[in-house]
């Protein structure tokens, strides 16, 4: 077996398993900005610096942006220079102030050119918000229902300003992503009658059918009710066609626990045959703590990538997960920055008699995330043991930024 070493200023491993199988490559320090078990945000693909987009205009250029500008100085003409409408592919609209008047009057500019090839629109950053920019939303999606990318983030937009989105036919058939985040999504509200709260939540379920080819959804930092929440996931999870990301951070569900439940609900397989929901959902940096842990591993829940980082989870809490590992069909696990030491290492690889077998693995697990864990030599000498004994084939392991191990350390894998 290969040793390697692990220093206190990295941390990062690389190494080989003694599997027939295959091998295992454990994250570096190089490699360390992107983990595994976490999907790609929306829209990255469109972010440039904005000195980039303040240079002349080329004419091969495949992209509106208009970055840090008055909202005096939008012009959508000017944007677009020589260029030839049907060549543009993205169109960016980042820090300028809009709100949704001047929203309506840049659509009403982008409606006046054939937008054939237009597959990603990014308005994040804005003041963007009310019933006046929900209509124009609809009204560009309409106008070119090619948009695959939507990235509304950072903005005032409410669910009920996306109602006229979802009547727009097919102008939302091809969103595949969808960012939402840090947005006012909805606020709780006494109810006068007492239906009210179907009546209102009621065409969420006709916005999320009206996209239906949608795969990553991002709510991060958004604030929604406990109501709104629940009937946009159920009505995401519902759908015939799986989603494969729905970031949910910064959501404060730690002290709502009960939304938690709902969520998890949505998530148990009505059909224990069928296969793993191909979904990574990520509930980072929500204070759930091992309560909130606890009904996770309760709910019977089946998806294949779960992000738990900065959760305050402890050593109980990695003991409710060992539990449910076996079942829950996870293939990439994320606990970075949760402080549980190597107690918790020891209660997460903790076995139970009926799920171990000769020639599978313990768990589906092939990507772990362990960074700034409080973790020693003794947490690293317990993982190599566990897996020599076929806990998991792993194909990434995390483990940077824990300074507690010793310099120049050896361990066999």
């Amino acid at each position: 077996m290969d040793a390697i070493a692990a220093t206190p200023s990295a941390t990062g491993i690389s190494g080989a398993l003694p599997k027939s199988s295959s091998s295992t490559s454990l994250a570096s320090a190089s490699s360390s900005s992107k983990d595994a078990s976490t999907s790609p945000t929306l829209c990255e693909q469109t972010e440039a610096a904005a000195d980039d987009a303040k240079s002349p205009i080329s004419i091969h250029s495949r992209e509106i942006a208009l970055l840090d500008l008055s909202p005096d100085e939008l012009d959508i003409p000017e944007a677009l220079g020589n260029r030839s409408p049907a060549s543009i592919e993205c169109l960016r609209i980042n820090r300028c102030r809009v709100n949704g008047k001047i929203f309506s009057a840049l659509v009403d500019a982008l409606c006046a050119y054939e937008l054939p090839r237009l597959h990603t629109v990014d308005i994040s950053q804005n003041r963007v918000g009310g019933a006046q920019a929900g209509a124009a939303l609809a009204k560009l999606l309409t106008h070119s229902p090619t948009v695959r990318f939507l990235s509304l983030g950072w903005n005032q937009l409410s669910l009920a300003d996306l109602k006229h989105v979802a009547t727009s036919g097919a102008g939302t058939c091809a969103i595949q992503c969808l960012d939402l985040r840090a947005n006012p999504l909805g606020t709780s509200r006494k109810k006068t009658k007492k239906h009210a709260d179907s009546d209102d939540n009621g065409w969420i379920s006709t916005l999320v059918s009206a996209m239906p080819s949608l795969t990553h959804v991002q709510l991060a930092q958004a604030t929604i009710d406990d109501s709104s929440l629940v009937t946009l996931l159920h009505a995401l999870m519902t759908r015939g066609t799986d989603l494969e990301y729905v970031g949910l951070e910064w959501l404060a569900l730690g002290g709502r626990l009960a939304t938690v439940r709902s969520i998890m609900s949505s998530l148990v397989p009505t059909d224990p045959s069928a296969p793993t929901r191909s979904l990574h959902l990520n509930l980072a940096a929500n204070n759930l703590g091992d309560s909130g842990v606890k009904i996770i591993a309760e709910s019977g829940a089946v998806l294949s990538s779960l992000t738990l980082a900065c959760n305050f989870i402890t050593e109980r809490g990695t003991s409710m997960l060992a539990g449910w590992l076996p079942t829950s069909g996870l293939a990439a696990l994320e606990l970075s920055d949760n402080y549980f030491g190597d107690q918790g290492i020891a209660s997460l690889l903790a076995t139970d008699g009926r799920y171990q077998s000769a020639d599978l693995p313990y768990t589906q697990l092939v990507s772990l995330g362990l960074n700034s864990c409080c973790l020693t030599d003794t947490a690293l000498r317990m993982l190599t043991d566990a897996l020599a004994c076929n806990w998991a084939s792993l194909a990434s392991l995390r483990i940077l930024r824990n300074n507690r191990m010793s310099p120049g350390t050896k361990v066999a894998l």
